[in-house]
C-alpha cells in the first residue's frame, strides 16, 4: 500500500505502469492503492472481464486501468489502449502488461509484482525513459 501511495505523489501524467508477475502478486491492490492516493474514491476493481476501468481524480488525472490476463491478440482492446497512451491526462496502469510488449510505450514505469507469501508481496521496479527514471530516483530517497 505504501508504495501506491507514493507512486501516486511522484507520478504525474502521461505515464506507463506495466504491472507483471506472479497471480497474487499484488498487482490490483497496488492500482487501488495509486488511485486512493490521487484521490480517486470511486471503488477500484480488478478489470479482468472488463479488461478496461477508467477513473478520475478530482484534480483531472485520469487512471486507466487495463487487465490483459485473458488476452493475447485483441487489436480492438490494444487500439484502446493506445488511445489511453496518447492521452495527456493520463496514467495508465496495464496487468499482465507482457501481453502487449509490441504496443507499449517507449517510455515506461515496470512493476513486477511477486507472491511470496499470503501476507509478503515483493515489488522490483524498473523504468526507461526520463520521466519514468526520475520516480526510481525520488523512491530510493
Amino acid at each position: 500500500m505504501d508504495l501506491g501511495l507514493r507512486l501516486a505523489e511522484l507520478c504525474s501524467p502521461p505515464l506507463l505502469i506495466e504491472l507483471v508477475g506472479d497471480l497474487g502478486g499484488g498487482k490490483t491492490a497496488l492500482v487501488k492503492a495509486i488511485a486512493k492516493g490521487l484521490g480517486i474514491t470511486q471503488t477500484v476493481t480488478s478489470p479482468s472481464y472488463n479488461i478496461h476501468r477508467s477513473y478520475s481524480s478530482p484534480d483531472g488525472t485520469k487512471l486507466e486501468h487495463f487487465d490483459l490476463y485473458r488476452l493475447n491478440d485483441d487489436e480492438i482492446v490494444f487500439s484502446e489502449l493506445a488511445d489511453a497512451l496518447a492521452d495527456e491526462k493520463a496514467i495508465v496502469c496495464v496487468e499482465w502488461a507482457q501481453n502487449f510488449t509490441g504496443h507499449s510505450s517507449d517510455s515506461r514505469l515496470t512493476i513486477e509484482c511477486h507472491y511470496d507469501a499470503p501476507d509478503i508481496r515483493r515489488y522490483e521496479l524498473s523504468a526507461t525513459g526520463k520521466a519514468a527514471q526520475t520516480i526510481i530516483s525520488e523512491l530510493k530517497r
